[in-house]
């Protein structure tokens, strides 16, 4: 069975982009004519999808806006994804992690019948504890190392001491995890994400962890600045570094879902989805 890398790497060759098309649907901010209910969100969810998806190398819902509706915004969740083609990898945005037990049901939730291919990992407890998210050779795991958020240094900018066995300096905490997760995993099934918003940290990991694929949240609506991302976003060595655009996604969420919004008169959604994605996967471009 093919790799998730091989997957990725596939896709992005063939539409020449890393553009991550994010799924993040708010009920109270869906266009006119979609209802503020779990129908309008899947509904427009599927005019994203069919819109947008031909520019996309990934698809990447976030749970969280499925998951508040309660069952039937998951069974919305598992009918969406049979739109998804095979060739377009899933990443599911979960940012999951917990004590082994837990992270095994949740490998099967997330994997097995969600059909992901690729999650979030929150890798606060630890490489032992989320080895069931990250020892599967075909499916992936981003584990969070610089977030976003304008409050992610809170922690993740914390000083941590030197740790003589993995040759660690003393560094802030987002550094040991890059440091730390280039060894989890059997090999090729872990990588980042790292925000666009956080430059500097960005091309500080990418020298640490030269061969880990990232993901990379926060361009457009939350300020983060396109060209720094495809400067050190690719991977420059084995295994994410030997496929076209280095094992890099890039998430546009409110890029391309809000295009649908601020005009006069009677609007075209899926046309203005579709226009918003081809602008953006021409920005994401990545040499062959």
């Amino acid at each position: 069975m093919s790799s998730y890398l091989d997957r990725l790497g596939a896709r992005t060759r063939s539409i020449g982009s890393v553009l991550c098309l994010g799924v993040d649907p708010v009920p109270e901010a869906l266009p006119p004519g979609f209802g503020r209910d779990l129908a309008g969100v899947e509904r427009f969810c599927e005019v994203l999808l069919d819109a947008a998806m031909p520019y996309a190398s990934a698809v990447k819902p976030n749970l969280a806006f499925f998951e508040a509706f309660g069952w039937p915004g998951i069974a919305a969740l598992e009918r969406l994804r049979t739109r998804i083609p095979a060739e377009v990898v899933l990443v599911g945005d979960a940012k999951r992690g917990d004590i082994g037990t837990t992270a095994a049901r949740q490998a099967t939730a997330l994997f097995d019948v969600l059909g992901c291919d690729a999650i979030t990992v929150n890798p606060y407890v630890g490489s032992e504890a989320v080895e069931p998210l990250i020892g599967r050779g075909d499916r992936f795991a981003y584990v969070l190392c610089r977030t976003s958020n304008p409050g992610a240094g809170e922690l993740q900018s914390l000083e941590v001491a030197a740790d003589p066995a993995i040759a660690g300096p003393s560094e802030p905490l987002y550094a040991r995890v890059a440091r730390r997760a280039r060894n989890w995993g059997p090999g090729g099934t872990v990588g980042l994400v790292v925000g666009a918003t956080a430059p500097v940290e960005l091309e500080r990991i990418r020298a640490i962890a030269p061969e880990l694929a990232l993901l990379v949240p926060g361009v457009g609506a939350q300020g983060g600045e396109v060209e720094p991302v495809l400067r050190y976003g690719p991977a420059v060595a084995p295994p994410a570094g030997e496929w076209q655009g280095g094992g890099l996604l890039v998430n546009v969420s409110r890029g391309i879902a809000g295009a649908a919004f601020g005009h006069d008169g009677p609007v075209d959604v899926a046309e203005r989805l579709a226009a918003a994605a081809a602008e953006w996967a021409g920005r994401l471009r990545v040499p062959a």
